[in-house]
């Protein structure tokens, strides 16, 4: 898809903090947000089941007008999937987490649960990737065994 790209890196480095948040718009629902602070962030405004969200792109300059623009086509394209872009990075985050405690302690077992009802166990750098059906599969017979 093509979008509008009003912006420029001029007009941002430019763009200086008001009483109040500042919004400039650059296209797709991408728009760089300059609080009082002096902070400048980048979001996505989009819709999603009929409800108005927003995503948090990054922070400028460590995330620049391009790389914003090629965040906002990514999420897009989830979006044109169905796939909500803020129940992925939800999703990416507890995967880090885990991993991250996982690594840490190689005898701690995890198990995290993804949107599509797929199982994933770790136990340190090990996992075990389930769908649905066989999640469910191996529910039921650890429920026949404890029974």
């Amino acid at each position: 898809m093509s979008y509008p790209n009003n912006l420029t890196v001029k007009e941002i480095e430019s763009a200086r903090p008001g009483d109040k948040p500042v919004r400039r718009f650059d296209g797709g629902g991408l728009y760089l947000e300059i609080v009082p602070a002096g902070g400048k962030w980048w979001r996505l405004k989009y819709h999603f089941q009929g409800k108005e969200k927003r995503l948090a792109i990054g922070v400028y300059p460590d995330v620049g007008l391009m790389e914003a623009r090629e965040r906002r086509d990514a999420a897009k394209q989830l979006l044109a999937q169905g796939i909500d872009p803020a129940a992925v990075r939800r999703e990416e985050k507890a995967r880090e987490t885990t991993e991250r405690l996982a690594a840490k302690d190689a005898s701690t077992v995890q198990v995290s649960v993804a949107l599509d009802g797929a199982v994933e166990i770790w136990k340190g750098r090990a996992v075990v990737r389930l769908k649905s059906d066989e999640a469910q599969a191996v529910k039921d017979l650890l429920a026949k065994l404890t029974a």
